[in-house]
This record gives C-alpha cells, structure tokens and sequence, in this order.
C-alpha cells in the first residue's frame, strides 16, 4: 500500500502550523503501520474541534480502530487480520476520543458518551477538564446523568428487564458501571466545588438513598466549608426538592427523614448562632410535619419555650415557639393538632405535668381553639385549613 506523502510541518507535533484539511491525515487511518495510525488520531485530535466535518466521513474507520476491528480498506489480506492485535490500548482509546468529539459537534450527545466512556479518563475528564474541553465535558456528563437517572428510576419502579428489552431493539446499550464511575465522579466534583444542592438534585432523581445520606453527612462536616447558616440553606433547597420533585411516597419519606436528622443537628449546634437555629427550628418543625410526626414538632416547641437542652430561653424563641404553634393550626388537620397540642404545658406547668393543653390559633374564619383532657382527647372544631 502507497503511503501518503505529508508535509513536514503537518507531521511535527509542535502544531506550530495549523492544519488547513484534514484529508492527508483521514488518508493515513487506512495505512498498516500502527505508528502512522496513532499519529494522524493524536493530530486529528488536536483539529477535531475545527475540522469535525471532515473527519466525520471517518467514523466508521475510527469506531473500527476504537472496537480493534479492521478498516474496510485494508482488505482481506494478512493486514486485514492482524490489524486488531496492532493496535494497542492507547491508540484505540484515541480513535474512541476523535469519534466521541465528532458526534459531540454532530449533537449526538448519546453517541457521543457511549464513545467517550471508552477513551478513558485521559481523554475524558470529569473531575478537571480543561479550557477546551469544558464544554464537551459538561455535555457529556449531563448526558450521563441523564441516563444513569433513567435507569435507577427504572429498576427502583421495578421495570428494568421491559425498558431494556426496548431500549436494546432501538439503541447500543451503555456501560451501567462506567456510567457510575461518571455520576460519582461529578459527585466528587460537588463536594469540591461545594455545589452540594446540585448533587442532592442527582441523588433525588435517582432514588439512591444511600447517596442522599452520604451528601447531607458531607454537608454537615466541617471539610465542607460551610457554617451553619451555608448548610441551612442548601437543606431547605433540599426539602423543597424533596417534597415537590420526588413522586414516589416511600423515597420522599426517607430522603425527609434524612434531611430532618441534619436539621437536627443544626438545631443543636452548640457553635451556631440564634438566628441560624431559630431558622432551624422553623424548617424542622416544616419537615416534621411532612413527615406526620406530631411528637417531634411538640418537642421542639417546649424546646423553644422553656429554653431546654440550652436551646432557646429568650423571648424571640419562645415568641418563634408560639408563632410555630399557630403555623400548625393554619396548616396540619385536626388530628395533627390534637398530637401536638398534647406535648405542650398549659401556663406555670413544666412539660412533665402537663395534663391539659390549650391552643389557640387564627383561620380565615376566626380564632379556634383546641382542648386537650388528661385522656389526650381534644375538641373537634373544623380547621379552615387541611393539610394534604
């Protein structure tokens, strides 16, 4: 086979001179030397971004090197034969990269991925791509998460083995275990850059509780560089993501109850300022509620009333305490109330001798009040308001 002449300064690796076409090194793909094949894919690697068009007349040949297959034009000679034991690791990786690259600019973002996952983390960066590769990357991984969510809400729905079937009569499948590899390392890349809330909005679609806690437990450590006030915010972010994005009744009641066991902690942390826990106490007191558990949101009443366990004791908590109370008749059912209103004190009473609680609230109609016995049976006077 005739070998292509190339001017020298198209064969240095300097890339001093830029490449005007692509047709001289496309022509060299098909030569049996394995050294020319890895030259023209690290030189078409480098042009790719300009010349795409060019260079996507070669995909077969470059999704042939990628698999180690044997180029069409090599015939059904020895070299055809040999051509997949020739060329090694690194220059299929290459050939995978080039071809991913092509169908990133074609805006194949599927196709695009499938390849990429195959040229591994040289060509394909998550934790620290460069200049340019930032927004091929960011494409990639999107795509990614895309499909990796699908497929984790698939098998938490329990529909995996139909939707496969489907999906393997339509398209080539992607590799579920590099396709985590990507996820987790974006995860990586959150806790790095402290994007936290990004990742819980991952971890959420996916159903993957196990990585909500894991998220949350980084959240609340002191490597994540956030105080109080950092970390209360993104847990409200996730709270409102959890009870209005996650449609499943059984996932949405574990990522609350992981989300108000962090709230806990802000809560009661001794080196929090006021505010931070009084905003606390308020989101609490939200995702208790969401979660249908009455004695908790009591008990952090009484907390912010009488100022136990060194939480609250002034006259804004116990103001924000009384306001709490008032929240909860506007928003909880009856039921809901009478729970709660049985863990309060009446006035000079301490918590443990309660017998009879009074709470008086306003609705849209006026003031009601709930009355609760020593038997905790209570009133039943309509509340404007149910909760859903």
């Amino acid at each position: 086979m005739t070998t292509v002449a190339m001017p020298l300064s198209s064969m240095s690796g300097n890339g001093s001179t830029p490449i005007a076409t692509a047709s001289g090194l496309l022509a060299l793909l098909s030569e049996p030397d394995p050294t020319l094949v890895q030259h023209a894919l690290s030189k078409l690697l480098s042009v790719v971004d300009t010349l795409w068009h060019e260079v996507a007349e070669a995909l077969p040949d470059l999704e042939a090197i990628a698999e180690g297959g044997a180029l069409d034009d090599l015939g059904d000679d020895d070299d055809a034969a040999m051509a997949g034991d020739l060329y090694d690791d690194a220059t299929r990786k290459t050939a995978a990269a080039l071809a991913s690259r092509v169908f990133f600019h074609l805006e194949e973002p599927r196709q695009a991925l499938r390849l990429a996952l195959e040229s591994g983390e040289e060509h394909f960066d998550v934790l620290a791509p460069s200049e340019r590769d930032g927004a091929y990357v960011e494409r990639l991984v999107n795509a990614a998460i895309g499909e990796y969510v699908a497929r984790k809400q698939r098998e938490f729905d329990g529909s995996v083995e139909e939707e496969e079937k489907k999906e393997g009569e339509e398209e080539e499948e992607l590799d579920m275990t590099k396709l985590q590899n990507v996820v987790h390392l974006m995860f990586q890349r959150c806790y790095t850059d402290g994007t936290y809330g990004h990742a819980l909005g991952v971890a959420f679609e996916a159903r993957e509780c196990d990585k909500v806690a894991e998220i949350l437990e980084r959240l609340s450590s002191p490597s994540s560089g956030k105080d109080a006030s950092g970390v209360l915010e993104t847990l409200r972010y996730a709270l409102d993501a959890a009870y209005n994005l996650i449609p499943s009744k059984a996932f949405r009641a574990e990522a609350l109850e992981l989300i108000a066991k962090s709230l806990v902690k802000v809560f009661g942390d001794s080196d929090a300022s006021a505010s931070a826990k009084r905003n606390a106490a308020c989101t609490l007191v939200l995702c208790r509620q969401l979660l249908g558990d009455a004695n908790a949101v009591g008990e952090i009443v009484v907390q912010l009333i009488d100022g136990s366990d060194g939480i609250g004791g002034d006259d804004d908590s116990a103001l924000l305490g009384l306001q709490l109370c008032f929240d909860v008749i506007d928003s909880g059912d009856q039921a809901f109330v009478t729970k709660v209103a049985s863990r309060l004190p009446r006035a000079g009473e301490s918590t443990a001798a309660a017998s009879n609680t009074i709470v008086e609230g306003s609705t849209a109609e006026g003031e009601e009040k709930v009355e609760v016995d020593d038997a905790g049976n209570a009133a039943s006077p309509a509340v404007a308001n149910e909760r859903g």
